[in-house]
């Protein structure tokens, strides 16, 4: 706004002078005329970076807008959810989403939280249980209770700070604010020169040149040329279900870096089935007798397989983190865990052991100290993991597992991927996998990227460059992600790379023609062939190309999420409680 300012007001000088003077061109008119045109452009830009804009702000529609109230006379009405206050009862419906967070009052229903929590399954909730807005009322009509809504609720908090991390600059735009610094001071100077130029020949004509030089070189079009393309690759990523929180994450995935990536439910599906069975039969039982009240994967694997047994009594059942599980059935000493747990309780887990293929989690069953049976359980391979790292690789990026799981397990999926063996890091912890991510960091110049899904990876995501939360991932990954992907697979960090160097391609279009147009303006004033009032329809026109160039022009626009997707993978991997 500088050479704009100083425009006006030398024209308006100018033309004072010559008014007490009575003496050459009054320029009272040229300037009001020069305002026009300049507000004139200045609207038609905003309106193309409101429309830049609009694309992010649908995030905030993850919400419904309106909820039905109970009054207390028991009168359902419906109100916008912005009146919504802390105490007020709702009614939501089977198929409706939650329009404020709350605690259930009245009624039986499953809720899909996957948008805030990763589960991918309905969760039961019944009277006592909170909602949070957002989530979606799967099965049955209930009645709650409002404890926060707005701007209070947990999932406008999310928002929040996927809009205010929005705001970071990516290096490059801090740079053209730089250059546009610089910029402003060449051209005073330049005015100047240009003042200095003409005056001898011609008083008037060396005013209107160096007006016309200050107006014509506005910086305004080196300005937007960075940030408006950042906003409208931003939003456009948004519409196609990928959650980009700052501009500096596009910056750095438009460039072949290091890509690391967690195997559980990232490169896998992240569901345990079970794959094999080996002994005594009559062992089943007893193992879902002692698997019924874990929340462990592997517990969930043995429900599913074995839903149509009648589990017998157990007594005196006890869970070891990370080992297994003991109990006393039919007066049995029955144990269920890892093949080094039970190893420490029975005989004979070594030769059960060489049983289960080294691509599966292995489960030994020992009755009275001996072992009776093993199981397999195992994760599928994702369908578009292959195709995805492919092209990644292609892209130039080198790709590394990063995994908590069991090192065979993790070097089965790696070498069905096409990872060498020094490219898998297996048996890591969460403090392990930020180490890993911290050195490469600190070994190169090239980004480092962490793709993971959950707690376990938060640390590492927030460690590296760029953190990615895959779909379904754990609300905390999702909170230290500086990017998300709501579509299932990895497909989409082809598409987010893809689209990230189509942006950088546009902005580097942008500063080119914002320097280009300013040198021709430059040149043309100088040389006397440009008066202010047709600068003043150059500077907005200028501007408005950037604006243009900025919406039209290809970054994360027809970009197909789930492309590349391969064939069915048989493999399947086993599930360690530390993946």
């Amino acid at each position: 706004d500088l050479p704009i300012a100083l425009a006006l007001a030398a024209g308006f000088a100018r033309g004072a002078i010559n008014t007490v003077t009575d003496s050459g061109p009054i320029y009272f008119d040229g300037v009001t005329l020069l305002i026009f045109l300049l507000l004139t452009g200045r609207f038609l830009q905003q309106r193309g970076q409101r429309a830049a804009a609009d694309a992010t702000e649908l995030l905030f529609s993850l919400a419904p807008g309106t909820a039905r109230v109970i009054d207390p006379d028991g009168v359902e009405r419906e109100v916008p959810t912005a009146a919504l206050l802390p105490g007020m009862e709702i009614v939501v419906r089977s198929g409706e989403s939650f329009p404020a967070d709350g605690v259930v009052t009245e009624g039986r229903t499953t809720v899909n939280a996957a948008l805030l929590t990763g589960e991918s399954r309905p969760v039961e909730t019944a009277e006592g249980e909170p909602v949070h807005a957002g989530t979606l009322n799967v099965q049955a009509p209930v009645r709650v209770r409002v404890e926060a809504a707005g701007s209070g609720s947990r999932l406008a908090r999310l928002l929040r700070e996927v809009e205010e991390s929005a705001a970071r600059k990516a290096p490059v735009v801090a740079l053209a604010n730089r250059l546009s610094g610089h910029f402003v001071m060449v051209v005073l100077v330049l005015a100047v020169v240009t003042f200095a130029i003409w005056l001898p020949r011609d008083s008037t004509a060396a005013w209107d040149h160096a007006i016309a030089l200050l107006v014509v070189t506005c910086p305004c079009a080196l300005a937007l040329a960075t940030p408006l393309a950042v906003s409208m690759g931003v939003g456009r990523a948004a519409q196609t279900g990928i959650y980009i929180k700052g501009g500096d994450v596009i910056e750095l995935l438009a460039r072949p870096g290091e890509l690391l990536i967690d195997k559980t439910g990232t490169l896998t599906l992240g569901h345990t089935a079970l794959v094999e069975w080996h002994g005594d039969q009559s062992a089943k039982a007893m193992v879902l007798t002692l698997e019924a009240g874990s929340s462990h994967p592997i517990a969930d694997g043995f429900r599913r397989a074995f839903a149509e047994l009648v589990p017998p009594m157990a007594e005196a059942v006890s869970h070891h983190v990370g080992g297994g599980i003991t109990g006393r059935i039919a007066g049995q000493e029955v144990v269920v865990g890892s093949p080094t747990f039970v190893a420490a309780r029975a005989t004979g887990a070594d030769l059960w052991r060489e049983r289960v293929a080294d691509t599966l989690t292995p489960v030994l069953v020992a009755v009275d100290g001996r072992v009776v049976a093993a199981a397999g359980l195992g994760d599928r391979i994702r369908d578009d993991a292959l195709a995805a790292l492919t092209a990644l690789r292609e892209r130039g990026w080198r790709t590394t597992i990063l995994s908590g799981d069991d090192p065979r397990v993790a070097g089965a999926v790696g070498a069905a991927l096409g990872f060498l063996p020094d490219q898998i890091i297996a048996g890591a912890t969460p403090e392990a996998k930020r180490d890993a991510v911290a050195a490469r960091r600190a070994a190169g110049r090239r980004p480092v990227v962490m793709v993971g899904d959950g707690v376990n990876d938060a640390v590492a995501m927030a460690v590296a460059d760029v953190g990615i939360g895959v779909h379904g991932g754990a609300e905390a990954s999702l909170a230290a992600a500086d990017a998300y992907l709501t579509t299932p697979g990895i497909a989409p960090l082809v598409a987010m790379v893809d689209g990230s160097s189509r942006t950088m391609r546009v902005i580097r279009r942008n500063i080119a023609f914002a320097l280009v147009y300013n040198l021709i303006g430059v040149t043309l004033a100088m040389l006397g062939y440009l008066s202010p009032l047709v600068a003043a329809v150059m500077m907005p026109a200028s501007s408005l190309t950037v604006v243009m160039a900025s919406w039209l022009g290809r970054s994360f626009e027809g970009t197909d999420t789930t492309a590349g997707a391969s064939t069915e993978s048989p493999v399947t991997t086993g599930w360690r409680a530390a993946a």
